[in-house]
């Protein structure tokens, strides 16, 4: 059987996910936002309008990923779903077809009750048939760049000037998107884009080319599962075992197949 990107992304995260919830219990997140969506219906029917792929940027150590969300019965933005770091996302095209992406300004309104002004950015997410809205700083704007996963702690240098470059550190594990491999002073690098909390669509850098991969059965899947299990506390070994027997055997699958 050969395995889609989203299939396989769906296979071996749900597959990680759903032993986890079955034997320490699932996190809920937002869940008066997601009852205020329910009654608003369901995430919005896809758009048939130009977009582009995207990679989605966000996913932290506290079980945080890139969010989604849909508009309520108010207009109000509430959260209604998520998907990983290092996942494809189709972002729609400007209506007005000058090149850039469809934003919006808009009010979130979060669980607690609290809402807050920001920018949002119509996107599609191809396994769930759906359109969504989320922020631009959790996604990119390029549509020809690879997911791709930091495999090493390593630093990303702000410019090619490596000598007065500001650095930031970063470790294993997590996930950028790779827009081309550029050589400097003779080193062979790759061009990124990165999670920033105050860049729209990713922070430009240079990370040295040993350090990440875009190897998606490999590496960037793997990634992704052992964070989910990483995140889960109380994991019972066996559990954790079984979940990554099977994610191994979908990348060998993948691998096989793509």
């Amino acid at each position: 059987m050969k395995l889609t990107d989203s299939a396989a992304r769906c296979a071996a995260l749900s597959a990680a996910l759903l032993a986890l919830c079955v034997f320490t219990g699932c996190k809920e997140k937002d869940t008066a936002a997601q009852s205020t969506a329910a009654a608003a219906g369901s995430a919005e029917q896809p758009v048939r309008r130009t977009k582009t792929r995207q990679i989605a940027l966000y996913s932290d150590k506290d079980g945080n990923n890139t969010p989604l969300y849909i508009e309520d019965k108010d207009g109000k933005m509430v959260w209604a779903d998520e998907i990983f770091a290092g996942e494809y996302i189709y972002a729609y095209e400007n209506p007005e077809g000058n090149g850039g992406l469809e934003e919006k300004n808009a009010v979130r309104r979060q669980s607690n009750g609290k809402e807050e002004a920001m920018d949002f950015v119509h996107v599609y997410d191809d396994y769930t048939d759906k359109d969504y809205w989320t922020r631009p700083i959790f996604i990119t704007h390029f549509s020809d760049m690879s997911r791709a996963v930091v495999t090493t702690d390593s630093y990303i240098y702000s410019s090619t000037d490596l000598v007065n470059a500001k650095t930031t550190k970063v470790t294993a594990g997590t996930f950028v998107a790779r827009l081309r491999s550029e050589e400097i002073d003779g080193i062979p690098f790759e061009k990124i884009y990165y999670y920033d909390w105050n860049t729209p669509y990713g922070k430009e850098g240079y990370i040295k080319q040993d350090a990440v991969s875009t190897d998606y059965a490999d590496d960037v899947m793997p990634a992704q599962v052992a964070q989910a299990l990483l995140r889960a506390k109380d994991v019972k070994p066996f559990v954790r075992e079984g979940v990554i027997e099977a994610m191994e055997a979908l990348a060998e699958d993948y691998r096989n197949n793509n």
